[in-house]
């Protein structure tokens, strides 16, 4: 005798019926709340850098609100790169180089390389670590020919993980002969040959 199949769930249905379970209500108000803490424990951490940043001028409620922001703010630069030398947590790093991803920070490339090579990688407390990623992005945003070679020692420097993949656009754009060398050679690395793959399948 042929039991009769239930149709299929769908993702609504299953949705409503997480929904209506105490437990998985409980444990997202438990995700929240931590959320919350971390957000305030962040804000807490970072209201020194704002405040300094507000009395040179930059209008800004949030360390975060520079990355947004459409107009320049060279004053800021020499801020965010005091406090990027300072043991701040990850993110409070993390968004501190992301706001140094920005041309008037070319004079602080040996600082931001320097950090960059010490930026850990990896996970702590099972959450990703972003902060070298972030100098990756600073670093990719300020890089100029005069520090192509530096830059290439970098991104062949397997130990940085898969953050060099921020780096690559950097190469790809140069029209040097050492970075069209060095973009062969990482070809094969196990970290940004997919992305090198993907150009060359677009050619």
């Amino acid at each position: 005798m042929m039991t009769k199949r239930e149709p299929p769930v769908t993702a609504a249905e299953l949705a409503a019926r997480l929904q209506a379970s105490p437990e998985f209500i409980a444990r997202q108000q438990e995700r929240e709340l931590a959320l919350a803490k971390r957000v305030a424990r962040h804000r807490e951490e970072q209201a020194p850098i704002v405040s300094e940043l507000q009395e040179a001028g930059i209008q800004l409620r949030f360390l975060r609100d520079l990355l947004t922001r459409s107009v320049p703010y060279p004053t800021a630069v020499p801020i965010l790169l005091k406090h990027l030398a300072l043991p701040y947590s990850d993110v409070t790093r993390e968004t501190l180089a992301r706001a140094l991803a920005v041309r008037d920070a070319r004079y602080a490339w040996s600082i931001l390389a320097a950090e960059y090579r010490k930026a850990p990688t990896g996970e702590e407390n099972g959450i990703r670590l972003g902060a070298k990623s972030g100098l990756a992005a600073a670093l990719a945003a300020i890089a100029t020919e005069n520090v192509m070679d530096e830059l290439i020692a970098i991104a062949k420097d397997r130990s940085h993980g898969s953050s060099r993949l921020l780096l690559l656009r950097v190469l790809k754009k140069s029209k040097s002969a050492a970075a069209k060398q060095a973009i062969e050679e990482l070809a094969s690395d196990p970290d940004l040959k997919k992305e090198i793959a993907s150009w060359r399948g677009g050619r």
